[in-house]
């Protein structure tokens, strides 16, 4: 746990408008981010962020006591992103299907960066894995979370947490050496 987080979150649970603005400043690269593995729209990315901070802010009484101050946010958030997509599909009339399927939109994460001819490789063998499988990895490499946050934030337990980015490691290491192009540019 940062120390920090949890001095702010204390604040924060007591309504101190200050403490929200520092986790605003501090998490929003984070949510953005993170809201980009699901959403390709920038917009509506912000407009998320935007209306989790309300509800926050308006509901402080109601938070809880957390060790794990960013997994409880990313969480949250995610429940945000969710939320929107499904009152954005029932506004224009779409069915509403597993989230992991409309939610899928990680490959935007790996089109925005420059890529060396390696990284095209790795980012061709990362299309390949499930949207489970990219989730983990980019939560645990990317925003560097601990197994115990990224089971909360999954809804999963702590040793399927370990299990799942073991199966997503070693699917990715046999894709990438199952590629002869891979072997030739190590």
């Amino acid at each position: 746990m940062n120390k920090d987080d949890g001095i702010v979150w204390s604040l924060c649970r007591g309504g101190d408008r200050k403490a929200f603005e520092i986790l605003y400043r501090k998490y929003y690269p984070v949510f953005f981010n993170y809201g980009k593995l699901f959403l390709r729209d920038s917009d509506l990315i912000q407009n998320c962020i935007q209306n989790f901070f309300v509800k926050l802010i308006s509901n402080h009484k109601g938070l809880s006591d957390t060790v794990y101050v960013r997994s409880y946010l990313l969480k949250a958030f995610r429940h945000t992103i969710y939320n929107e997509l499904k009152a954005e599909q029932i506004r224009n009339g779409v069915v509403v299907c597993c989230p992991d399927e409309i939610l899928g939109n990680i490959d935007q994460l790996i089109d925005d960066e420059e890529t060396t001819y390696q990284n095209e490789l790795i980012a061709s063998a990362l299309k390949k894995l499930s949207f489970r499988q990219r989730e983990i990895l980019y939560l645990f490499y990317i925003r560097e979370l601990s197994h115990e946050e990224i089971s909360t934030i999954l809804n999963i337990n702590y040793q399927s947490s370990k299990n799942l980015l073991f199966r997503s490691i070693a699917k990715l290491r046999d894709l990438l050496l199952s590629d002869p192009s891979w072997n030739r540019n190590k």
